[in-house]
């Protein structure tokens, strides 16, 4: 029925798509917000973490996950634009290497080619050759420092982080009270099976006087 009426996924569970996630994975989402609490102070900077779970090893694992999740993405997010920037300028150094290369050459082979000629027009050539060498030399020294500084503003952007205690496996469980919830599951059965004898036997309607 349930495949007739179109209700089961049709979503692959094992991929997981945060832009289209399935009701399971829905749910297991749901679940876990409810059992995650990160709490920021803003004067001191400090992410308090706290995991709750019947399983302790399952909750140590979980904060520590959280942890290492949300360093990545705060560092992400306080170099992305430094990292672009870098990126651009790494992308200017090499073409600037290449044109000061390929100036650099074709002065090189002009002026072994023409050494013993004093023609004019060739030590204009090679005049020529050698400012343009030059220019391609100055670009290139001029965008190798841009590089370097873009390079350490990356660095400068990227934020240091100290963990002040480390997720570990609790010893006593502060919830949920599995214990409790048993006893009133108990309680909800024993009232349920009380109610549902009475009724059976036709005494429900006298012990509530109707």
């Amino acid at each position: 029925m349930g495949s007739l009426l179109g209700s089961k996924d049709t979503i692959d569970q094992h991929i997981v798509d945060p832009f289209m996630l399935t009701k399971q994975q829905t749910n297991i989402v749901k679940i876990i917000d409810k059992k995650i609490v990160c709490d920021v102070d803003k004067k001191t900077m400090v992410i308090t973490i706290d995991v709750t779970d019947q399983d302790p090893l399952i909750a140590a694992t979980m904060a520590d996950s959280v942890k290492e999740r949300l360093q990545n993405f705060i560092t992400e997010y306080r170099t992305k634009k430094a990292k672009v920037d870098r990126d651009y300028n790494r992308k200017l150094f090499k073409e600037a290497k290449i044109r000061y290369d390929k100036a650099r050459q074709l002065y090189a082979s002009f002026s072994d080619a023409n050494q013993d000629i004093i023609l004019e027009s060739v030590r204009t050539k090679l005049t020529d050759l050698e400012n343009e060498m030059q220019l391609q030399f100055n670009n290139y020294n001029a965008i190798a420092q841009q590089l370097q500084l873009a390079e350490a503003k990356v660095q400068e952007e990227t934020p240091a982080f100290t963990t002040l205690q480390s997720a570990t496996v609790p010893v006593q469980k502060s919830g949920p009270k599995r214990g409790r919830m048993v006893i009133i599951f108990l309680f909800l059965a024993f009232l349920g099976t009380t109610v549902w004898i009475l009724h059976k036997e036709d005494q429900l309607k006298p012990l509530l006087g109707l």
